[in-house]
């Protein structure tokens, strides 16, 4: 008797029943509470997601938009599942089949939220069209009609349980189009699932002209999309699929633009890819003649192709320069000592991630700055840049700026010329497509000190102002209102400590010099740490060296086949999730099992700290979440890694490095981080800066380094972004 009691109390446990926001009570049969209970927790990672332990989901500052998604991800999800259960038509197998589908939504949404891959104030357009779908299907109809106000990101998902659907293949291609006219640039890898749809040939055109290394690429593989390419009837393309026919199609694809005209052929670049000296030459001689016809209003396809492949041969010269820091002047530059001024300006231009202070210029005149106007004849800045058609001489003035050498370089010309460049320089800034130069602009202020250049920067800024707002260009206002916000504070009398509050007041932006313990803690009282470490040679040593920084009387280390978990045993708690350094490509695969971790466990650190040379740097960011207060790039802190890290986590300070990162550096700001942390401390940029540069300053080897990593607070770059996407938000 007590046996069947036991089972009867048990079988009246395990039903249970909605009764979230919906009045009515219904009972749910055994087998279908697990997908009603994997709904319900996906509504409360949604309403937890901003770490307030409320019933609202917010997503935008506007109360409105929060109200209408809280609303959508909670009362009406909820009264789906009740309408799922009490609709008799239905059997157990459609209810499933309905109540996953809600599941994939939810869950879907959730995930891209995390990583900021979906607009959040989309959720009641995806959950009105969930509903409709399911009325379609229901009653045998197409669910087409519903996918049109729908986003890719919203919508790929969502239609997955209705494949059994006389819509879903019209559905599934009206959301491809929408994702590949909008995503050229990352639309290819999803092109294999899409080759019956008669718009992926114009997709793949695009994309030809746009990004033609990519179609390249799959055009030389052996998948069903090398096919659809070499099918494609479009001359672009045809004469890529031909490129891919020779023996070095990746060398050779930078020059399409004048294989087209007929100002080259491919025996001629062939005659020089084996030699690494000849082949850059020919590809800065090319790229000044592209830049050229740019310049006179063509349209050129290889641009792209020609800027990265130049940026990689760039690299691998100025590794070795750095690499050689202390051997002497002949030895060390001994591998451009045959390189022209131009080719010299394009190692600098795409170099500025990676270039060493002493490789730029140095006591000996033998950095590659100093040649390169040692080698003009005569010594003139504005014939350089007249030789190589202006190509990115904004990010020139920014590195000689950066460099301390803006000076010299300027004073190189007659001043009318000067003056004339440094117009163009702070010119135009509303025209370029993103923020770039801009950015450039910004971060140059702090580091030029001719007190004259200041004022005649200060009154273009201002020119530029007037000009832009009279023509109620808004984007423009915005670009050089904040400028000269930059520009004045930054130029005022006073401690870093008074400029960085002064700022912050001037630009409405929260504190930039420090962050507060409390916006570091999770739900559970604990900060979150994450560590991306990568598989070669400089991430091995690193993570060694990392490793050392735990005693045992301290820190509690454990480890599995993915990743080493550190969680501190005195002061407050912190945990840190570090992946191991797997032998390429298996490290990433250790970060991505680290990151599905994360994800199951709700796990969303708020400290996020990159340890790899910057080609690793886009895995880093792929993997950052939207609850980061803090990110130290551990190596260089362009403007693309920056703009990257604050459309992922718009509230992020950022540590990065003008150059090149070290573990000598990265490993004492790390260690000073999270010993503040541990003792419960807000964490203050000027204090730690401070305290850095006193332990730096005996340290002969790595001083220089240091002086090349730049704090949250002296981070004008970032500090411009944040408040132009401020600014830009409140308009919206």
């Amino acid at each position: 008797m007590k046996k069947i009691i036991t089972i009867i109390l048990l079988l009246v446990t395990l039903q249970t029943s909605l009764v979230h926001a919906q009045t009515q009570k219904v009972d749910i049969p055994i087998g279908r509470i697990g997908f009603h209970d994997n709904i319900d927790k996906e509504q409360a990672a949604a309403l937890k997601f901003d770490g307030e332990a409320d019933d609202l989901v917010r997503v935008s500052d506007d109360q409105t938009i929060n109200l209408q998604v809280t609303n959508a991800l909670i009362k009406q999800i909820d009264d789906m599942q009740t309408q799922i259960e009490l609709d008799s038509a239905l059997d157990h197998r459609l209810k499933i089949k309905y109540l996953s589908g809600l599941f994939v939504m939810i869950h879907d949404y959730n995930t891209k939220r995390t990583y900021t891959r979906i607009a959040p104030e989309e959720a009641p357009v995806m959950v009105t069209a969930y509903r409709e779908m399911m009325k379609a299907d229901i009653k045998g109809e197409s669910i087409l009609p519903y996918t049109y106000p729908l986003s890719f990101e919203a919508g790929e998902r969502m239609i997955e349980p209705f494949k059994d659907n006389v819509g879903y293949k019209e559905a599934r291609g009206v959301l491809f189009s929408k994702y590949a006219f909008n995503n050229l640039e990352t639309v290819m890898p999803q092109i294999g699932n899409y080759l019956e749809y008669p718009a992926t040939d114009s997709v793949i055109a695009a994309v030809a002209r746009k990004y033609p290394n990519q179609v390249l690429t799959y055009a030389t593989s052996y998948t069903p999309v090398a096919t659809a390419i070499r099918k494609n009837p479009d001359p672009i393309v045809q004469l890529i699929v031909q490129i891919g026919n020779s023996g070095n199609s990746q060398l050779i694809l930078p020059f399409i633009d004048e294989l087209m005209a007929g100002t080259i052929t491919v025996d001629k670049i062939g005659a020089v890819v084996d030699n690494e000296d000849k082949y850059f030459k020919l590809l800065v001689k090319s790229a000044i003649n592209l830049q050229h016809r740019k310049n006179t209003g063509d349209n050129v396809i290889g641009l792209k192709a020609m800027m990265e492949n130049l940026q990689a041969r760039s690299l691998r010269y100025i590794r070795e320069i750095n690499d050689l820091h202390e051997e002497p002047a002949n030895v060390r530059f001994r591998v451009v000592k045959d390189f022209t001024p131009e080719e010299l300006y394009y190692l600098i231009i795409n170099g500025q991630e990676e270039l060493y202070t002493s490789s730029y210029t140095n006591h000996s005149n033998a950095g590659l700055y100093d040649q390169m106007m040692l080698r003009m004849k005569p010594a003139r800045g504005d014939s350089l840049l007249m030789l190589v058609e202006f190509d990115r001489f904004k990010k020139f003035i920014a590195m000689a700026a950066g460099f301390n050498t803006l000076d010299h370089f300027l004073k190189s010309m007659a001043p009318e010329n000067s003056n004339y460049l440094m117009k163009k320089y702070v010119s135009s800034l509303e025209k370029t497509e993103d923020l770039e130069d801009a950015v450039d602009v910004a971060n140059s202020f702090g580091s030029i000190r001719d007190q004259k250049l200041l004022a005649f920067l200060r009154e273009e800024v201002q020119k530029n102002y007037l000009f832009v707002s009279r023509k109620k260009e808004r984007r423009g206002t915005v670009i050089y209102e904040l400028l000269g916000s930059l520009f004045d504070t930054e130029n005022n009398t006073g401690s870093d400590s008074s400029k960085a509050s002064q700022m912050a007041v001037k630009l409405q932006l929260p504190p930039i010099n420090f962050v507060t313990y409390k916006t570091l803690l999770s739900d559970s009282g604990r900060v979150y740490q994450q560590v991306f470490f990568y598989g070669d040679k400089d991430g091995h040593d690193s993570y060694i060296s990392f490793m050392g920084n735990f005693p045992s009387s301290e820190w509690r280390v454990s480890k599995n086949k993915y990743w080493t978990t550190i969680t501190s045993i005195k002061g407050k708690p912190i945990t840190i999730y570090a992946n191991l350094p797997l032998e390429e490509p298996e490290d990433k695969t250790a970060i991505e099992k680290l990151s599905e971790y994360l994800d199951e466990q709700d796990i969303h650190p708020t400290v996020f700290i990159h340890r790899g040379h910057s080609y690793h740097v886009n895995t880093t960011l792929d993997n950052l979440q939207s609850s980061a207060k803090i990110v130290v790039l551990g190596s260089c802190g362009g403007y693309h890694n920056i703009a990257i890290v604050l459309q992922k986590s718009p509230e992020a300070h950022i540590i990065s490095s003008k150059q090149v990162g070290t573990r000598f550096v990265n490993e004492p700001i790390i260690r000073a981080l999270d010993e503040t942390i541990r003792a419960g401390k807000n964490v203050d940029w000027v204090q730690m800066w401070a305290s850095l540069g006193k332990r730096f300053a005996g340290d002969a080897r790595n001083k220089e380094l240091f002086s090349d990593y730049v704090p949250p607070h002296k981070n004008l770059g970032a500090i411009f972004i944040k408040a132009y996407k401020q600014i830009m938000k409140e308009d919206k």
